[in-house]
This record gives C-alpha cells, structure tokens and sequence, in this order.
C-alpha cells in the first residue's frame, strides 16, 4: 500500500468518527456539546415542535436535519442544504429566528 493511500485511509477515519470496538457493551451516547445539553428535549409553539436529539439531530418544522450548536447559533443541514438559526433564552422560552421571523418555543415537560 502506498504512503499515499495509508494518509488517505487515516484522514478518512478521522473525519468518520471510527472508532474501536473491544467488543464491550456499546456505550450510550453522550453528549460533549454543552450547547446542545440545554437545548436537548422537544420544545413547543404555536408554530409547530422541534426536537433536539442527543445524536445531533433535530427535528424541525417535521423534517429531520443534522445539527451543530454553538453558542447563539443553530446550524442544520439536510441534503447539502445548511442552514443558520440564531436562537436565544428569554424567561424560559427559547427563541429562535428562521428567516427574519422570531418563535418563542416552550420545554415540552
């Protein structure tokens, strides 16, 4: 194998998130993003759900889409199509801004 494929396998298994498996028992997820922890659960307005999921998914507007949650800042993507959401915490309620609009959505219990 040349040098070249070697770099490339290694390079591709970084970017995939391999991983090696003992053989243990799988390990639950976990969630590394302290942005993503406060969001996680489905939150509800008159607009419709979204749903934040601890595998960096959310459901939104009933579409599935992977996301990446920085401080202020929803991104989804879906079909190569990324999109921003800026989002904020206001008296409990998360506010998140699609297009210009603004939905104030509430924690499901």
């Amino acid at each position: 194998m040349s040098v070249f494929r070697v770099i490339l396998l290694l390079a591709a298994l970084g970017v995939s998130g391999f991983a090696v498996n003992s053989g243990a028992e799988t390990q639950p997820v976990t969630v590394l993003n302290k942005h993503l922890e406060k969001l996680l659960g489905t939150w509800t307005s008159a607009e419709g759900e979204v749903t934040f999921n601890a595998d960096s998914t959310i459901v939104y507007k009933g579409q599935k889409h992977f996301c990446a949650i920085a401080q202020g800042t929803i991104q989804i993507s879906r079909h190569r199509v990324t999109r921003m959401l800026p989002y904020r915490f206001l008296k409990g309620e998360l506010l998140i801004t699609d297009g210009g609009s603004v939905t104030a959505y509430r924690r499901v219990p």
